[in-house]
């Protein structure tokens, strides 16, 4: 045990205390003894008392309770070991009472299993981590951590001892260098004839016709016989039977590059002998240079006819797919220049569609068009998708005045099966997010209502305007799955509740996915919703939904009809429903655009068409508008988005809506011009990219040609499969050459964008990909526990054996520290009022004279000649300093002489039981003194 100071400076107050307690010694001669020992004890523990506690004393006592930290490798290569959990049971088992433990699991990253308990007993391991790779050096920082400064701590490592990311001997210094101990559990595992696939190389750029070779490496444990396999995209281009040597060896393909565009080729290989088939395969991309393609899309046969016989007409290549042919893979995208969508409902394409379309747009250049119609822009429940983000225009009307008041009543079924779908998407969770979407789309003049509804309905929201936007969206979010399912009590509370709604327009979205009675009577209510105007929608979700009695309700109630197979479907059925109800997205006003002088299109110089109707919609802030309605509606719109371009045409191009401009002379030089501005502008780099796969890691290298002076700004856009975006700034390695490195723990396809920037804008890109096969985790064989020994000793950590030694051997000694601070504090503050009252009070002389005599350890007089005699001594006293004082012609204090006397009557006046001629001695003595000072007054 022992005491320490969190700030011992402080103690250094203690000279000036004691320089100021020796001064009030020296000043108080007049004090008694007694007194004075007492006052000084008492000030000298208060400021002694005060200097510790700023001090920050601290009580110090030996730690001896252990704290181990498990770190348990749950990566692919540990085929969930079983020997884990036995060597945790028997560990803890060992453990003193007082000693603590925790687990942290580890993977691409660590987690928490189990956080610190005294607990006899370990829970089986629960906490998700990414398998696809070791980062031990994660585990032991996260382990260190929870290891509490002031305990004896130890971390103890169950692996295999391969690591495919992080600086595991790094971390164990570190961890080493606090006083933490780090041994290690070798569990390795038992491996077999082992034959990979470790690259494929091939020319990312290549011209049509062009003769190339595609090498492969191979990596085998043994000598044996296989089968290679190339495939370009799923085509197979070639296959050869190969002799396999142990160690590595390299393949070629020889290939001539017949079609244009970006192409990503696989190759596989099939072994006699091998062990793991998950790394059998590999991939490389290459881009065939060519003529730009552009990709239409059509929401109906026909929507684009006009279009490509126009861009036709100009040489342009036009590839028209159904939206069910969409690329599946961003890399897809790589080979068309611009994507058009004519006429295109949101419903039709799904939310992964739109993602990748978008980024291809913003991180690999393509270029975007959208153009009008009754299933297009607002009308086509476009809002708050990932291709609104990418146009130049929103799709609700903002800043817009005089629309026609919409009331909407939702009705959403909040049955126990909303919870979720085959899939496991919730449907409830996404019935909420549309009915917030749909809140979004309505101006503070609409109003809206809400009821969810099970066996019986729930009022969630009661008609009001949409003003306090976000109480309604908490409100709506407060709905929860559970129970049966009846409609018509829902149908029937929607009714009352829509005709008290004070607009124009009135409208019901019913959603459901289960079955309701067909007893109750739906044509008789909903012919007296009609007689009202108010209209009816129905949604059905799921092949359990009671489509045949939606269907009747919407055709009853004069509304649309939905089939969402698809959950993730709702809220763009949603936001479509809310523009149809509205009615005041299709602008129906015979008009001839007005040019704005922006574009600088030649084609828009001549005489325009009149058009007939629009879409209305709002243009964003940083877009451009060449062609603008006289009530200041976008017609024709452009942006830059990333490193794309988007184009919004807000009428239609079949000729519906704008017949005279498809029969305008120069309606196909005008589609070329715009086409032509989307095409990806920037130009291509002229530098060499290679990418490859260290580990975990995968690296960009950039290499300049020769000559070439060092870019500005030179990054590189890296797109993950699932459209994760992660953007690297590449940085000087050598002279000419570039480098920059990124996550790859998951494997799956990497799509690289290599941007060069100067003053903020970009000047060259080029793309390229990397494709990881398979984990690091099924690479070549290693001697795990060779690594581990290698790292471990470096720390000074030993190899555990048994179980019991988790928690044995010595441990760095620490110190548990607890502050008394407060508690000095609280002591000073007792003995305030002490010396208060030592000061203020005036007790009688006996009681310093019994404190002074008990200071100096002799008896006290208690004898009434004794106390008369002390009297007497102290007159004598009196006079003899009146006397020194006028020889040195000083004041003499009135107060004190006139206190002392006070005190000496009070102490005559006390003792009743003296004789009186000692009381007639204390009162001359007084006098006589007092007579005194008079005389030298005067």
């Amino acid at each position: 045990m022992g005491i320490n100071f969190v700030q011992p400076l402080f103690l250094l107050l203690l000279l000036p205390v004691g320089y100021v307690m020796y001064r009030w010694w020296r000043k108080e001669q007049q004090m008694p003894i007694g007194r004075k020992t007492v006052i000084a004890t008492l000030r000298a523990l208060v400021f002694l008392l005060l200097v510790m506690a700023l001090a920050g004393i601290q009580w110090l006592t030996p730690v001896q309770a252990k704290t181990i930290v498990f770190v348990v490798d749950r990566s692919a290569s540990m085929k969930d070991d079983l020997r884990i959990a036995t060597f945790l049971r028997e560990a803890i088992e060992e453990k003193k009472p007082e000693d603590q433990y925790a687990v942290v699991a580890v993977g691409e990253k660590a987690a928490v299993d189990q956080p610190l308990t005294t607990r006899n007993e370990v829970q089986p391991l629960g906490v998700e981590v990414n398998r696809n790779a070791t980062n031990l050096a994660e585990g032991i920082r996260l382990a260190a951590a929870m290891i509490p400064s002031h305990a004896r701590g130890k971390v103890v490592l169950l692996t295999d001892g391969v690591a495919t990311s992080g600086d595991t001997a790094r971390q164990t210094q570190l961890a080493v260098n606090r006083g933490i101990a780090v041994d290690a559990v070798s569990l390795q595992q038992p491996q077999g004839e082992e034959v990979l696939l470790s690259a494929v190389q091939m020319p990312q750029r290549l011209y049509a016709g062009e003769e190339y070779t595609i090498s492969v490496d191979v990596e085998s444990t043994l000598a044996t016989e296989a089968t290679l396999r190339l495939y370009e995209g799923n085509q197979e281009a070639g296959s050869q039977t190969v002799s396999i040597e142990k160690g590595k060896n390299r393949f070629v393909f020889s290939q001539k590059a017949m079609h244009e565009g970006f192409h990503r080729y696989r190759v596989e290989i099939e072994p006699r002998n091998d062990t793991v088939q998950a790394n059998n395969q590999a991939t490389a991309y290459t881009q065939v240079a060519g003529a730009p393609v552009v990709l239409v899309v059509e929401g109906h046969p026909g929507a684009a006819s006009n279009l490509v016989n126009a861009l036709k007409a100009g040489h342009m290549r036009v590839d028209v797919k159904d939206l069910k042919l969409l690329p599946k893979q961003l890399e897809g995208y790589k080979q068309y220049a611009t994507a058009v969508l004519a006429d295109v409902s949101a419903t039709q394409m799904n939310d992964a569609d739109m993602e990748r379309m978008r980024t291809a747009v913003r991180d690999l250049g393509m270029g975007l068009i959208m153009t009008g119609g009754a299933d297009s822009f607002g009308m086509g429940g476009w809002f708050q998708t990932p291709i609104e983000e990418a146009l130049p225009v929103h799709m609700d009307l903002r800043g817009k005045e005089e629309l026609p008041s919409l009331g909407l009543q939702l009705v959403i079924d909040k049955s126990g099966s909303m919870t979720g779908d085959a899939r496991g998407v919730d449907k409830m969770e996404l019935a909420k997010e549309a009915a917030i979407r749909a809140t979004t789309m309505m101006n503070g003049q609409d109003q809206i209502g809400v009821i969810a509804f099970d066996g019986t309905p729930w009022e969630v929201v009661a008609p009001q305007s949409v003003t306090k936007l976000e109480t309604i969206q908490q409100q709506i979010g407060s709905i929860y799955a559970d129970g049966g399912t009846d409609i018509f009590p829902a149908l029937q509370m929607a009714y009352e509740r829509v005709k008290t709604m004070n607009t124009k327009r009135k409208h019901v979205i019913l959603l459901t996915d289960g079955q309701s009675g067909l007893d109750d009577d739906y044509a008789g209510l909903l012919q007296q919703m009609t007689a009202e105007n108010i209209t009816v929608s129905t949604v059905a979700v799921g092949d359990d939904a009671d489509t045949q009695l939606l269907q009747m309700i919407a055709d009853g109630g004069k509304g649309r009809y939905y089939f969402a197979a698809d959950a993730e479907s709702i809220p763009k059925i949603f936001s479509k429903e809310t523009a149809l109800a509205s009615r005041t997205f299709i602008v129906e006003k015979p008009q001839e655009p007005t040019r704005t002088g922006a574009g600088g299109w030649s084609s828009l110089r001549q005489a325009l068409p009149p058009l007939r109707a629009y879409i209305a919609t709002t243009l964003k802030q940083t877009a451009e508008m060449p062609l603008v309605s006289i009530d200041e509606d976008p017609i024709l719109a452009r942006w830059q988005y990333g490193l794309g371009r988007a184009v919004a045409w807000t009428s239609d191009i079949e000729g519906k809506w704008a017949p005279d401009w498809v029969s305008w002379g120069g309606n196909s030089r005008l589609w070329n011009e715009v086409v032509a501005w989307t095409l990806p502008q920037v130009t291509e780099g002229a530098w060499k990219t290679e990418t490859r796969l260290v580990g975990s890691t995968g690296q960009v290298t950039v290499s300049l040609p020769a000559g070439t002076s060092m870019p500005q700004e030179l990054e590189a856009v890296v797109l993950n499969q699932e459209m994760q975006r992660e953007v690297i700034r590449l940085k000087p390695t050598a002279p000419g050459m570039l480098a920059g490195e990124f996550a790859t723990a998951d494997p799956g396809s990497y799509m690289i964008q290599i941007v060069e920037k100067a003053s903020g804008q970009v000047v060259a890109s080029q793309t390229t990909g990397l494709t990881v096969a398979y984990s690091p985790e099924y690479g070549m064989p290693r001697n795990g526990e060779k690594e581990l020994l290698g790292w471990l000793t470096t720390g000074g950590g030993t190899l555990i054996a048994k179980p019991a030694e988790a928690f044995a051997g010595s441990l760095p000694d620490k110190w548990d520290t607890q502050s008394i601070s407060e508690w000095l504090l609280m002591l000073a503050a007792l003995l305030w009022p002490f010396d208060v009252a030592a000061r203020r009070l005036q007790l009688p002389d006996h009681w310093w004279v019994k404190v002074s005599s008990l200071r100096r350890r002799k008896p006290q007089a208690t004898s009434a000649s004794e106390r008369h005699s002390v009297l007497s001594q102290l007159g004598e006293k009196r006079t003899s300093s009146q006397q020194d004082r006028q020889r040195a012609s000083s004041a003499v204090d009135v107060k004190g002489i006139t206190s002392r006397t006070v005190s000496v009557q009070e102490a005559t006046t006390s003792r009743k039981q003296e004789p009186a001629k000692e009381a007639a001695a204390a009162d001359k003595t007084f006098n006589r003194l007092l007579e005194a000072k008079k005389r030298r007054t005067k």
